[in-house]
């Protein structure tokens, strides 16, 4: 028995000294994959399978309630493998390369089509969003447990709240968490496959309620809304706002990234609204990009918006196209009002902040209020980077904290949570032009305390005198 002990202790050693080992600067690694898998009611899927699984769990899944993507599945060559005693994984003949590289509609899982784009962390949950751009994606929003403790590297997806549940949503590029309790997204409701697209629903902001894991809301974006038949491809992230820490008088924030423009959407009044403005489109200047040892163009316009305190009772809303180095500002007055376009001096309501300076395309931002800095997940320059507000926006004034062409490619989503900030990255530009290498691992999810990662830098300075003297 003393030798058992002694040798799971050296395990758990080895273990942790592995986890220590996984950083990059001052980011600890989370979570990393070659390629994801699931566990779907307590069994691992982890190869490419036709059939919906059939788990043991409390709830037996019936594959009608998880079929929606495309042909019913139908037996198919190549022979069956046993699972834990459910029932057989039938493998499907098609690869990932079938149909313009989007793979057989009849497949429930193909493993090399899912990728992560967007994760976020609340309380003990991992949220991971797997848009589907592909078939063989099981689940569009999914979670990790994340208790604390050992955990695997590479842990499987649990869809989210259960496999039955997870059908109600097509595709969610990312989510974010009010204070509330509640988890909030877009459904684009649409299949974004190569060379072909199939809108199956209208998009939606949609809301769960996290104490009871049970959808609250979905509400359907007006026609007004959507003002081409491409616009629901550019709904990739939400912003929500509680205005005097009243749940009921909430307000989200969708980007639109394909025609230009900024949904709002307000919670008392179940109504929404678009507003357009020159600064959500895009800066040629900043289209190409090296990324993933791939060269190409994206004309990709406002993409990510971030709060930050303000005036006469409301916020500022920072925000930036992913084509672009600028960053601009409007007051969410401004946004919260329906009519202000109508306004003669409306253009003159929105402000350039600064420039980040070169190669520093962003996908998300965010805002950690103790410090007044806002973190960038620049793909540009495969890196993390800071600025604090208390300064000038310019590139003197923005610090890289994290930066690596392999380790840091492509930075998909980033949010702040408490005093961490949190980073995935999931090397996106070699799964649409090229392929990724699945013996090595291609997604990432990072950590980092914030007032520890921006210490000796410029977004640090300005703190000194105030936040880090009490």
């Amino acid at each position: 028995m003393l030798g058992l002990r002694v040798l799971l202790y050296c395990a758990l050693v080895s273990w942790s000294a592995a986890q220590v080992q996984r950083r990059l600067g001052k980011l600890q690694e989370v979570f990393a994959w070659k390629q994801v898998t699931f566990d779907i009611d307590g069994v691992l899927v982890n190869q490419d399978r036709v059939e919906p699984v059939r788990g043991r769990g409390r709830r037996q899944v019936d594959p009608d309630d998880v079929w929606h993507w495309g042909a019913q599945p139908t037996e198919a060559p190549g022979g069956t493998n046993q699972n834990n005693g459910t029932t057989p994984t039938r493998v499907p003949p098609a690869s990932a390369t079938d149909n313009n590289g989007n793979g057989d509609e009849n497949s429930f899982f193909i493993q090399y089509n899912n990728v992560p784009m967007g994760m976020e962390r609340v309380g003990r949950r991992v949220f991971v969003s797997l848009p589907r751009r592909r078939y063989g994606i099981p689940s569009t929003l999914n979670y990790i447990d994340y208790r604390g403790g050992p955990l695997p590297r590479s842990p499987p997806l649990k869809p989210y709240p259960n496999i039955r549940d997870a059908q109600d949503l097509t595709s969610v590029y990312r989510t974010r968490a009010d204070q509330c309790g509640r988890l909030w997204m877009v459904d684009t409701g649409r299949l974004e496959l190569r060379g072909t697209q199939r809108q199956l629903k209208t998009p939606a902001i949609v809301i769960y309620d996290l104490s009871t894991d049970r959808q609250i809301l979905r509400y359907e974006f007006k026609s007004t809304d959507l003002p081409a038949e491409n616009t629901p491809t550019g709904l990739a992230s939400i912003t929500v706002d509680i205005t005097n820490n009243d749940c009921a008088n909430a307000y989200a924030y969708v980007p639109d990234l394909t025609t230009f423009g900024l949904i709002v959407y307000s919670l008392r009044e179940n109504d929404s609204w678009r507003h357009q403005h020159n600064y959500f489109s895009f800066n040629p200047v900043a289209g190409n990009l090296f990324i993933a040892d791939q060269s190409f163009q994206w004309s990709d316009g406002v993409f990510s918006v971030t709060l930050v305190p303000g005036s006469g009772g409301c916020k500022n809303a920072f925000f930036h196209s992913l084509i672009g180095t600028d960053e601009f500002s409007v007051s969410t007055c401004v946004l919260k009002n329906r009519t202000a376009m109508n306004d003669p001096n409306y253009f003159s309501m929105y402000s350039v902040v600064g420039n980040r300076g070169e190669r520093s395309q962003t996908t998300m931002h965010d805002y950690h209020p103790a410090t007044g800095v806002i973190f960038y997940a620049e793909i540009g320059r495969d890196s993390l980077a800071c600025w604090n507000t208390a300064q000038a926006l310019r590139s003197t004034n923005v610090a890289i904290l994290a930066r690596d062409t392999r380790l840091l490619s492509y930075p998909s989503d980033l949010h702040v949570t408490g005093d961490e900030v949190w980073v995935m990255a999931n090397t996106l530009p070699r799964f649409g032009y090229s392929r990724f290498d699945t013996n090595e691992y291609n997604f990432y999810i990072y950590k980092a305390r914030v007032q520890d990662i921006v210490a000796g830098t410029v977004c640090g300075e300005s703190m000194q005198n105030s936040v880090w003297s009490t």
